[in-house]
């Protein structure tokens, strides 16, 4: 009998090893290599100037067809690149995101609506500059292709736009200057599993 009942239990821990959670959602691990964020804003009224922010991480929740439940992003601020070291330096100080005191931004989805042709409305929560406000990122799933070794890529595109005024960004530079809208676009590629 004290065997049969740790026979029983030997075989319910290695179940419990093999089999995952019931119930635990797929997930997809991003490409940094191939994953970009990058943003615009006007000089002056003239001219735009653009830029990059590396991404540090992207977390994407799938649901049980591959449809895209959750999205979480965080961006390495102390990176920023618009590829004039003056300018660059001067962002980063505390006229501007302060990334002393503010290295981050982050995005939180707090609800996904799927539309035609891969289009997703994004809706979430932009933090940085020791603010979070609501921002909606319009976005489109590009497909999905498996590479040499069987693996499944996934691709996102998404854009937004947001008030810097909303965030106390270079309070001191009226929109003349530089301008109070500054646009985002993300390029995502993820591997699911």
């Amino acid at each position: 009998m004290k065997l049969a009942a740790l026979a029983t239990g030997f075989l319910a821990i290695a179940f419990a090893f093999a089999v995952p959670a019931l119930g635990a959602p797929p997930v997809a691990t991003f490409d940094p290599d191939h994953t970009s964020a990058t943003f615009s804003v006007k000089h002056l009224t003239l001219t735009t100037v653009s830029g990059t922010i590396g991404v540090k991480d992207v977390n994407l929740v799938l649901g049980d067809g591959g449809e895209l439940r959750e999205a979480d992003a965080t961006f390495d601020l102390k990176t920023i690149d618009t590829h004039e070291s003056d300018r660059d330096n001067d962002l980063r100080s505390a006229r501007w995101f302060d990334v002393a005191t503010y290295p981050l931004m982050t995005f939180k989805s707090t609800k996904i609506e799927a539309g035609p042709n891969g289009a997703l409305t994004i809706a979430g929560d932009l933090s940085f500059h020791g603010v979070t406000k609501p921002v909606t990122l319009n976005a489109k799933f590009e497909g999905s292709i498996k590479d040499q070794k069987g693996r499944t890529h996934i691709g996102f595109s998404a854009t937004t736009s947001f008030d810097r005024t909303d965030w106390n960004l270079g309070a001191g530079f009226p929109a003349v200057i530089v301008g109070h809208s500054i646009t985002v676009n993300l390029e995502v590629e993820a591997i699911e599993g």
